[in-house]
């Protein structure tokens, strides 16, 4: 099927830019030196590398499957394919440097080929999803407070739930998951990791849901919200709507419908001019990683 090609016109800012495009689509990214980086999307698509599932898409308590992507990128002027895996360790990945860009390459729709979308939102409303930054900035222009307990060492994915439940990985095989899960104890502090400028449970038992889920919204001087949920939360320790300094604990993690293993389940959206793009928790946590491990932490592409 043939896409016409559209314009994306983006200055990059001191945070991630958030960036879904279609094959023939390109985007013109401004750099702070005044650099202009053309990126072109020219192809994608996945591939199952194993499954233990009987059908695609039918969920089986506990199966597991693992998958890779690609995309090939034309930046200016040179192609460059850029290929990750979910959910094996490699799910937790290092940023391409290209051209003065660092490009985290976060979906393609080609996925939902043989993955449902029935644990969380997560599909890219186009044919492949990234986040974009300036090679010179970080993802954003301070520290991160870690969000959680850092496990040492690095993020496992035999503790993401039962070795699955990293970004879009397949639950029970089947599903892609729409958050990153981080196995704890019941009770685990959860600490702000930026300030947090209005927070409120969107699900509670209080409410009559099933589960206690928590959404944190800091608004940057530049115009973009980020937008932070935690859930299966044991409880808040801030009052909603409360604003919440960087650090501060505000809830406990983990207990409320946490399935097999006591987990606490992280989502990441980024709000600027007028959409809403789900990314990569991973993507938090590795900078909360660098800044309080340094740069040895191992990652994988």
């Amino acid at each position: 099927m043939c896409y016409s090609s559209r314009i994306v016109k983006r200055m990059l800012k001191d945070t991630l830019t958030a960036v879904e495009m279609n094959r023939g689509e390109y985007g013109e990214f401004v750099l702070r030196s005044g650099a202009v980086a053309r990126i072109e999307l020219i192809s994608t698509s996945a591939r199952v590398i194993r499954t233990t599932l009987q059908r695609l898409k039918v969920e089986e308590d506990a199966a597991r499957t693992d998958y890779c992507f690609n995309c090939v990128l034309r930046i200016n002027g040179r192609e460059h394919t850029l290929e990750r895996e979910v959910s094996t360790q490699r799910s937790f990945y290092e940023p391409w440097e290209i051209d003065g860009l660092h490009i985290w390459f976060d979906a393609v729709e080609d996925i939902f080929d043989f993955l449902a979308e029935a644990h969380g939102e997560c599909r890219p409303r186009k044919h492949a999803r990234f986040a974009i930054q300036d090679a010179t900035l970080g993802i954003c222009p301070e520290p991160l407070h870690p969000w959680c307990p850092l496990p040492e060492g690095g993020l496992k994915i035999e503790n993401c739930y039962r070795g699955e439940d990293c970004w879009l990985g397949a639950y029970n095989g089947a599903s892609a998951h729409g958050g990153l899960d981080i196995n704890h104890p019941r009770g685990t502090p959860l600490w702000a990791p930026i300030d947090i400028d209005d927070h409120f449970f969107f699900n509670s038992l209080a409410m009559g849901h099933n589960n206690n889920r928590w959404r944190g919204i800091h608004r940057w001087p530049n115009g973009a919200e980020w937008i932070l949920q935690a859930h299966h939360m044991t409880e808040l320790t801030v009052g909603e709507h409360e604003p919440i300094a960087k650090g501060r604990q505000f809830a406990r993690g983990a207990g409320v419908l946490s399935g097999a293993v006591d987990h606490s389940h992280f989502v990441f959206k980024i709000h600027d001019l007028g959409e809403t793009i789900s990314l990569d928790p991973w993507i938090l946590f590795r900078q909360m990683y660098r800044e309080g491990s340094g740069p040895e932490l191992l990652v994988q592409r």
